[in-house]
């Protein structure tokens, strides 16, 4: 049997390559406190906020109604064009506006069950041809890989270092879950609690 160093191991050299790198370069949702009262200027913004809030999501409701129906015209130009040979993006003009139909080299995600239907209605050939696996999409559970991290260090090991060392991107570290309240016992007042928040990059926002 070659030896681990014949055959180029991620131990070929002596030291464990770990190939969930952390990324070099430049975090858990709070939850609902209890009710403050803002001064006046910030309780008008609040109010504009929340005015503006609601106007966007009518708005929006209605943007949807039409683009659904610029899109469905759209579709039905794009295959009419494709099938007299001209393919590619295509402006349709309004009155007083215009949009751009796009149509890109990439689809949503296809499940086991999408790929199914696809064969049973348009043939196997047609689904060899045109559907492909997604390695992007691959995703470890993170709860397996945190229980059982040395053990897949361990087997990953037996990969040549040069695939190990690219197979996974960095990842990144986050803040421990309970963070803010870990973090009492390293802040002095208020403003550095909320300075260790910024750093610790908590995820914060109003809704």
């Amino acid at each position: 049997m070659a030896s681990a160093k014949k055959v180029g191991t991620a131990k070929a050299d002596g030291k464990t390559i770990d190939p969930f790198k952390t990324k070099k370069s430049k975090t858990a949702p709070a939850k609902a406190g209890d009710t403050v009262t803002a001064p006046v200027e910030v309780a008008e913004a609040i109010d504009r906020f929340r005015d503006n809030q609601e106007q966007a999501r009518h708005f929006e409701g209605e943007a949807t109604v039409y683009k659904d129906r610029v899109q469905t015209f759209c579709q039905s130009e794009y295959t009419r064009r494709l099938q007299n040979g001209v393919g590619g993006s295509f402006k349709v003009l309004g009155d007083e506006t215009m949009v751009t139909y796009v149509v890109t080299d990439s689809s949503a995600g296809l499940s086991e069950e999408d790929l199914e239907a696809f064969s049973a209605k348009w043939g196997e050939d047609a689904a060899a041809e045109l559907i492909t696996r997604d390695f992007h999409s691959i995703r470890f559970d993170a709860e397996v890989l945190e229980a059982n991290y040395d053990s897949v260090v361990e087997v990953l090991q037996g990969l040549p270092p040069a695939v190990i060392e690219r197979l996974f991107k960095p990842m990144l570290m986050k803040a421990r879950s309970g963070a803010i309240q870990l973090g009492k016992r390293f802040v002095k007042s208020p403003e550095e609690m909320q300075e260790l928040i910024k750093d610790l990059k908590i995820k914060n926002y109003i809704k």
